[in-house]
């Protein structure tokens, strides 16, 4: 990786990413870039075919240089920022060598695994999951389907919301049940090979979250959930940049790729500090659907929130970052799910790199002027 230098310069940018696909041929296969091509032609549909290659070069040196995924070169505006912002911001690529400082990663599959985590928290969970592997796991499924004819599936071992849908079996004989579960399992299949990520062959089916009305108003459609890292220092739990997920457009999931909006909660007090902002258009004050004030709502149950977050924090002794996700039900306060190195989102909505934050919060920083150093 000799050819790997700093420039500001985009046709300089070019020419290194260039050098560096033709050394990495078996990597950046016409696959990987097409995938490269298609995430940035729909940021930008109109953009040129032109626009387009040097797009996709430049995002490849980003990568290399500062770590960042194509998503997050566009998220943070890289293309329009100077080498000194740049390298402020937390990315993937650095932020999951602070997660191998601050947890051990043979430790990781405990939250990756969705159905492992779920062994661990399952009083937090506040609700009922299966794990669906083979046609053997049918009675399981038959009798869950009889208590909750809907349900969520989702991926065993997948992130970002692939795979995620809601379902029901409401109306269906029992032959179509079948057909149904059988399915399932072979789009889990189908989803491995879109996605190229996970190996666990099984999905996960889970009760819905009968959600509290004090966070459904906001898209009723959703969970409305709260993302809230924990981080362990010397024993103590730290609450850091919790986020308010807000559904719109009536989707069921919380994810960018349906516009949710991201809006940022002060930790101390539990007030949403910013407008709902999406990874893609405007910010928001004000939902777009609903029209309720997003700016200056106060998070209900918010102290009984971080305890709880605490507590779960310190069931996973060799985790150090979690990023929780939890969803008020009427039960109280439940976990969706714990990711391991979940993205450090805030840095979209607070407009700025947040890696020296988060340096002086664990009192740790990388030596290297490259992550794969």
């Amino acid at each position: 990786m000799d050819n790997i230098r700093i420039t500001e310069n985009h046709e300089e940018m070019k020419a290194i990413a260039r050098e560096i696909i033709e050394e990495k041929k078996a990597y950046y296969s016409d696959r990987v870039m097409d995938m490269i091509r298609d995430f940035i032609t729909g940021r930008l549909p109109d953009i040129s075919d032109e626009e387009l290659e040097d797009m996709a070069l430049i995002s490849v040196y980003h990568y290399w240089v500062y770590g960042c995924t194509t998503e997050e070169f566009m998220n943070y505006d890289f293309l329009n920022k100077t080498h000194e912002e740049k390298k402020t911001y937390m990315t993937l690529r650095v932020r999951l060598l602070y997660m191998a400082h601050l947890s051990k990663k043979e430790d990781a599959h405990l939250l990756f695994n969705k159905y492992e985590a779920y062994q661990i928290f399952k009083d937090e969970f506040m609700r009922e999951v299966i794990l669906c592997s083979s046609e053997e796991d049918f009675p399981v499924f038959y009798d869950f389907t009889r208590r909750h004819p809907e349900f969520v599936v989702k991926p065993t071992d997948m992130s970002g919301a692939r795979g995620v849908h809601k379902a029901d079996v409401i109306g269906l004989s029992d032959e179509e049940v079948k057909k149904f579960f059988i399915d399932m399992l072979a789009e889990t299949e189908m989803n491995h090979e879109k996605f190229r990520t996970g190996t666990e062959s099984s999905v996960v089916v889970e009760e819905l979250i009968d959600q509290d009305e004090s966070l459904a108003v906001f898209n009723p459609a959703s969970v409305n959930g709260i993302r809230l890292p924990t981080v362990k220092v010397d024993g103590k739990v730290h609450i850091y940049q919790p986020w308010f997920k807000i559904g719109v457009g009536g989707n069921f999931i919380t994810s960018s790729v349906y516009g949710t909006l991201l809006a940022g909660i002060d930790a101390e007090t539990g007030i949403v500090d910013t407008p709902g902002t999406p990874e893609v258009g405007k910010a928001w004050d004000f939902h777009p659907d609903t029209g309720l004030p997003i700016t200056g709502f106060q998070i209900p149950r918010w102290k009984e929130l971080c305890e709880f977050a605490t507590e779960c924090a310190l069931k996973l002794p060799t985790i150090g970052y979690v990023g929780w996700d939890f969803a008020l039900s009427k039960k109280g306060w439940c976990v969706m799910e714990g990711n391991y190195s979940g993205d450090f989102m805030w840095q979209v909505y607070r407009h700025r790199g947040m890696k020296k934050d988060f340096e002086d919060l664990i009192g740790w920083k990388l030596d290297k002027e490259f992550w794969w150093q």
